[in-house]
């Protein structure tokens, strides 16, 4: 028996639209997920943008996570949510393959290889997802990942995800032959559509306009995730290959849907977020007359400064509560909060004492290092919002009391917040609200501790190790170029009542 609302043909299959609502559960990484951000131009993943294309006979439930591979997504709650809550008659999009790509244990899943093969991408995606759909009577449907905007309109190899490992898109595509179920292929229609909209002549159909920007300047694209517009734009191309291939879900899709790219203006009104303004700032043009530089031994120069709502505006109040130099053992030494638990990590503010170096927004860098914890100063323990570690941030001020709101960062280093027993393994600053990932520690540092810390860059934002732990990249995909659009800063901080020594550098970068 075949029943089928809304389409003129359907491939063999029995929906019965006089049931209850169906569940659309979508997993993948953040061009699929949905985002809280505070940017000019926010960013929408196309998951959060198909129930603007399904009726109401179905509920769109989007449980994609930002900086997830198919391979980490599992360790994340959502992945025990999608598990706990697939029932027969459901269905299942799967959207990876950003991540994949990048190297590493935690993430990299190899695009060469089947779907039978371990440590494939079709392997991961069959084992982790489909598997258990199937189980379930879960019917699924995968998406190739949405290519990365190319500035030069190239869109040839990591754009469109071809690495030196092999090709992402393709092993999705040869899966979904492989077994028979539906690929929506988002990678070639994205190319196309880009070639397409650079080339037009109307003003707001620009892949400006279909990505997020974390200020309204257009050297804040981002070149990875998409606006509102760009969600839709592909959540529509989407429903465009559901009818195509005669999917199931084709049942839900409302009769009369329009392209976004056709009423561009409107789309492009809807994305910006008009309660933003762009921050004052102005870049360090100067360096500290406080603190020395700090040269490592392969010769990278670290320049000191203490800033953020700190009181140092007294004289020689900042040398009182903070230091930074070199230990008497030759380590880089960093002391916040010396006297009276001066400094802080807050939500809207810092107040810190920091070495770093600037590199050019965009750059690749890996930074390693071994933090010693010397010092507990008047608290004698950890106060609530201590910290320290490793740090890349959105902006630098020298030595200045400066109680506004700051730029967001990402840190590979422990802090100590209200609730925290043993305190956090990494944590981040995004559009005003600090967050922590990966967990806590297993125990509270001490005094004599040694944490191994590693910070580096991915390519669509950054991953953070502290000690033993795994590297920690859900979340931390966002750029750092919303305040300063030049530079980005690297390198090692304490905050509020902590000593520390740093040693065994290693400080790679463009």
């Amino acid at each position: 028996m075949k029943i089928c609302y809304n389409v003129e043909k359907c491939k063999g299959f029995h929906i019965d639209m006089r049931t209850e609502v169906k569940t659309l559960w979508v997993v993948g990484d953040s061009t699929v997920s949905a985002f809280n951000d505070n940017y000019y131009m926010p960013r929408t993943g196309w998951g959060s943008a198909l129930a603007l294309y399904f009726n109401d006979k179905i509920e769109v439930k989007n449980l994609a996570v930002s900086g997830t591979s198919s391979k980490s997504f599992t360790e994340c709650p959502e992945y025990e949510s999608l598990l706990a809550g697939m029932k027969a008659g459901d269905f299942l999009m799967i959207g990876f393959g950003h991540n994949d790509e990048k190297r590493g244990s935690i993430t990299f899943t190899d695009p060469k290889g089947d779907y039978k093969e371990d440590g494939s991408f079709a392997n991961s995606l069959y084992t982790r997802f489909i598997v258990p759909a199937k189980k379930r009577g879960v019917s699924c449907t995968l998406v190739t990942p949405i290519v990365r905007r190319d500035p030069d309109k190239k869109y040839g190899a990591a754009y469109v995800h071809v690495t030196a490992d092999g090709d992402y898109a393709e092993a999705v595509r040869k899966l979904g032959r492989d077994i028979n179920i539906t690929v929506c292929d988002l990678t070639e229609l994205t190319r196309e559509l880009s070639i397409r909209v650079d080339s037009d002549d109307e003003p707001c159909n620009d892949t400006l306009f279909m990505h997020a920007r974390t200020g309204s300047r257009e050297l804040c694209v981002d070149n990875t995730h998409t606006s509102y517009f760009g969600a839709a734009e592909n959540a529509y191309l989407i429903a465009g290959e559901l009818k195509k291939k005669e999917n199931p879900l084709v049942a839900f899709l409302l009769p009369d849907i329009a392209d976004p790219l056709l009423n561009a203006k409107y789309w492009v009104e809807k994305s910006i977020n008009h309660s933003y303004k762009d921050p004052v700032y102005k870049a360090p043009e100067r360096k500290s007359k406080l603190w020395t530089d700090y040269i490592d031994e392969a010769g990278n120069v670290w320049q000191g400064t203490v800033f953020g709502d700190i009181c140092i505006s007294e004289e020689g109040r900042a040398e009182r509560e903070f230091f930074l130099g070199k230990a008497e053992n030759g380590a880089m030494k960093i002391e916040a909060g010396r006297i009276k638990n001066n400094g802080k990590i807050m939500e809207k503010s810092d107040g810190i004492a920091m070495y770093y170096a600037r590199i050019p927004v965009g750059s690749h860098f890996n930074l390693k290092a071994e933090i010693k914890v010397k010092d507990f100063f008047s608290a004698g323990d950890f106060c609530d919002f201590s910290a320290f570690g490793a740090m890349v941030r959105d902006d630098m001020y020298i030595d200045e009391e400066n109680g506004l709101i700051m730029g967001d960062y990402v840190a590979a280093g422990v802090c100590v917040k209200p609730g925290f027993e043993t305190g956090s393994n990494t944590f981040a600053r995004k559009s005003g609200l600090l967050f922590f990932g990966g967990g806590s520690l297993a125990a509270k540092p001490e005094a004599g501790d040694v944490i191994k810390v590693s910070l580096y860059s991915t390519g669509d934002g950054f991953a953070a190790q502290v000690g033993e732990n795994a590297p920690v990249i859900a979340g931390y995909d966002y750029t750092l170029n919303a305040v300063d659009t030049k530079y980005t800063y690297v390198g090692f901080f304490s905050a509020r009542s902590i000593g520390i020594e740093v040693t065994d550098i290693s400080f790679i970068h463009e």
